[in-house]
């Protein structure tokens, strides 16, 4: 009968157990102790549930002085256990607690949820040592954006239109304070057609383009032109663009031959003094020969009395 008692008790001690569930909790962990102002806190929770259990956090956007930053998805590690992250941030120094993180759960076929929770956690948050010799600064520099090619583009446009405005209002300045201080276009004593004729000559003697001055020497040229151009037709010639005295004398009806050839002239000049053109040896010589016939063709010649007395005082133009 001892034997027996005995055998039973030994086959007790060594008949398998059934398993014994785990209790549902929560273990949490941060990397670190001691954290600045502001610094990410990252807090590790390991949790430990019934199989099939459904987790909802309950952790609100702050934990006893702590901001909650984010959390990352529930991840299951197996059928009983979940991992998650929290990232937290305390904006205030000294030693602080970070309490026991709340999860709910719901079994399957049960409407009533549970709860489980972490343990709390001790943390050192401390502020930045300041250096108070030494002159404030940045903690960090300056960030530069660097413009985009649509930026530069803009910029570049309004650039553009800024100065055409400019432009415009100073011409329209300039002509209303000629209007306003009575400053009229007064033409010179002496024919406009007798100046030019003497200043071409002048000009021929100076020998600009043989001395390698071909720039100047259209500069000239066509200064010359243009001043006769002022002298003769009332126009601001030596002020204005080639295209603005080819309107002003299209206006006054300057034949279209006469008109295309002072185009001509003037385009030319333009070239050479704008667009570095450099023209042959024969444009230089033909430059002055086309200026002086231009100036033939619409000089005034006043007729006298006794040779056309029907035409006394009349005027050719040219235009």
């Amino acid at each position: 009968m001892t034997r027996f008692l005995t055998a039973v008790c030994l086959a007790a001690l060594l008949w398998p157990a059934p398993a014994l569930s785990q209790a549902p909790g929560a273990h949490a962990w941060v990397d670190s102790s001691s954290y600045l102002i502001g610094d990410w806190i990252r807090v590790h929770v390991d949790i430990t549930h019934p199989k099939g259990a459904r987790l909802t956090p309950v952790v609100g956007d702050t934990v006893n002085g702590f901001q909650v930053i984010g959390r990352t998805p529930l991840a299951p590690e197996g059928d009983t256990t979940t991992s998650t992250e929290f990232v937290l941030a305390r904006y205030d120094s000294g030693r602080a607690i970070i309490p026991p993180l709340t999860f709910a759960y719901l079994m399957p076929g049960d409407s009533s949820p549970r709860t489980l929770s972490s343990n709390a956690l001790m943390v050192s948050v401390r502020r930045l040592d300041v250096d108070t010799t030494l002159a404030i600064k940045d903690v960090k520099p300056p960030l530069s954006i660097p413009l985009s090619l649509a930026e530069l583009a803009l910029y570049a446009g309004i650039a553009v239109v800024i100065a055409l405005l400019a432009w415009l209002l100073y011409r329209l300045w300039k002509k209303r304070r000629q209007k306003a201080s009575g400053e009229i276009y007064v033409p010179p004593k002496r024919p406009a057609h007798l100046i030019a004729y003497e200043e071409l000559a002048m000009l021929k003697e100076k020998k600009l383009w043989q001395q390698g001055l071909v720039k100047q020497y259209y500069s000239e040229a066509t200064e010359i032109f243009r001043r006769y151009l002022e002298n003769r037709y009332t126009l601001q010639a030596l002020e204005e663009t080639t295209d603005e005295i080819l309107a002003g004398l299209q206006k006054l009806r300057m034949t279209p031959d006469l008109l295309h050839s002072v185009e001509g002239i003037l385009r030319r000049a333009d070239l050479v003094k704008f667009a570095k053109h450099q023209p042959g040896i024969p444009e230089h010589e033909e430059i002055l020969t086309v200026i002086t016939t231009l100036i033939d063709r619409t000089k005034i010649v006043e007729m006298t009395p006794a040779a056309h007395p029907e035409s006394a005082g009349a005027e050719h133009v040219g235009a």
